[in-house]
């Protein structure tokens, strides 16, 4: 079957799909149910599929607003165990995992992850481990790895993306999705917004490295971010047409994951700053800020970021030469300072791929010059930083690193370190490459400042 974009969700599901770039895609998702009171159809779901005692994994948020309904629901249909965390936005981390595990029924056959996020991190994780399947009840549309294979999680202190699988089916029960705190539902728009960029960072890519791209997975993610743009103005009203259009988006980006067996469809330059962010606010033990809501900002950030980058005149051979006073143990030096505890995970990947070796960003940089009109024509296709971040100002959503506590040391910061996190290719590596990392992100700042 050949890949269209133009498909409904479930007939991505149990099909394998001749693709275009020479690949078959499939995902082995069964089902997607994303409507009102999808939530009944929970019982009847398991025992048709052979399950016989589910485990449901709460955060205390998440047991308020499911966790009654779902027990009426479950009553006298099948036995099941249950855990609730204390926390209420748990941190995807060791402890966690293990807090789990330590209260995990190992007499039951399948994870019910009863919320978004973290939630859905740590039951796919925990899950693919034991070995045994896992099912989402969404409680609120605020990120797009509902349908994604890896799960990121936050190991001895850094943002790492695992393998992992996808769940065996995803409930969206619209009632639900559309009571969800505003904050949340804005987030998921904003992990959508996000993918502006990343496709941007991944067709750039594709022409400087080589690296694989797929049209038919481009088409689906774009569509995602069509249908996304196409409701804003229907989501402060929360109409539940609207939010089953953004939890059907958020998944379709998961699927564009899955099927391209990584996250690079839907997470570029945009996530990796978003996640340098997160990781300093947990190194500062601030309050988190939500995943989607930090990716919108980082979004702005980098659409502006390559609206400056080629308005510029681009002296190659000044970042040859710069390139070539590469020292590797002053850029230790400045990882340690700007990782501090995880530092030892991101020169543990340096040594492994020596992407920033004098040779490597000459060789890079050579394309760059070679490519350069190409690549300005791929970020014109970009909207503008002021319709994005007009997008999110008009939910009244944080539109501005200021906005939600990052400080002007951290933002800039993010500009040199957050492209470490990853071994891919994109706006940030561009900027550094050409030695121009601290300048474009003084500008971008001064942007947001105005």
């Amino acid at each position: 079957m050949l890949l269209n974009s133009r498909l409904p969700i479930n007939d991505f599901l149990n099909n394998n799909f001749s693709c275009t770039c020479g690949r078959i895609h499939s995902v082995p998702i069964q089902q997607v149910l994303i409507q009102d009171g999808a939530l009944k159809s929970l019982p009847d779901l398991l025992i048709q599929n052979g399950r016989q005692r589910p485990f449901f994994l709460y955060d205390s948020t998440t047991y308020k607003v499911a966790g009654v309904l779902i027990s009426s629901i479950m009553k006298d249909k099948l036995p099941y165990s249950s855990y609730i965390m204390n926390q209420s936005e748990p941190t995807p981390d060791e402890k966690t995992l293990g807090e789990i595990l330590i209260h995990y029924d190992p007499t039951c056959d399948i994870i019910i992850a009863v919320g978004s996020g973290s939630i859905n991190d740590l039951s796919r994780f925990i899950s693919y481990k034991l070995g045994i399947p896992y099912l989402i009840a969404a409680t609120a549309p605020s990120m797009d790895g509902f349908a994604s294979n890896v799960a990121p999680l936050i190991v001895r202190h850094m943002k790492t993306t695992y393998e992992a699988h996808v769940p065996f089916a995803i409930l969206g029960d619209t009632a639900l999705l559309s009571a969800a705190p505003m904050p949340m539902i804005c987030a998921g728009i904003g992990d959508i917004l996000g993918k502006y960029t990343c496709l941007c960072d991944w067709e750039i890519s594709n022409i400087i490295t080589g690296e694989y791209l797929c049209k038919g997975i481009e088409g689906i993610v774009r569509k995602s971010l069509d249908t996304i743009v196409s409701q804003i103005n229907h989501v402060k009203s929360r109409d539940q047409g609207a939010i089953r259009c953004i939890m059907e988006a958020l998944v379709l980006s998961g699927i564009a994951m899955s099927f391209a067996g990584n996250s690079r469809p839907a997470s570029g330059s945009e996530h990796h700053l978003s996640h340098y962010w997160e990781m300093v606010f947990l190194f500062d033990g601030k309050k988190p800020v939500l995943h989607g809501t930090k990716v919108g900002i980082a979004t702005i950030a980098v659409i502006k970021a390559y609206e400056l980058l080629m308005s510029k005149y681009i002296d190659f051979n000044k970042a040859k030469k710069l390139a070539e006073l590469y020292s590797y143990d002053d850029w230790v030096l400045k990882m340690k300072d700007l990782y501090g505890p995880a530092s030892d995970s991101v020169i543990e990947l340096e040594l492994q791929i020596h992407k920033n070796s004098t040779k490597n960003r000459i060789a890079r940089i050579c394309l760059l010059e070679e490519h350069w009109e190409e690549l300005r024509q791929t970020a014109a296709q970009l909207p503008s930083s002021d319709t994005v971040s007009g997008y999110l100002s008009e939910l009244s959503a944080p539109a501005s690193p200021m906005a939600v506590g990052i400080d002007k040391s951290t933002f800039i910061n993010s500009f040199i370190a957050a492209k470490e996190l990853r071994n891919r290719f994109g706006l940030l590596q561009i900027v550094y490459d050409l030695g121009l990392s601290e300048e474009i992100a003084e500008e971008v700042w001064d942007y947001f400042n105005n």
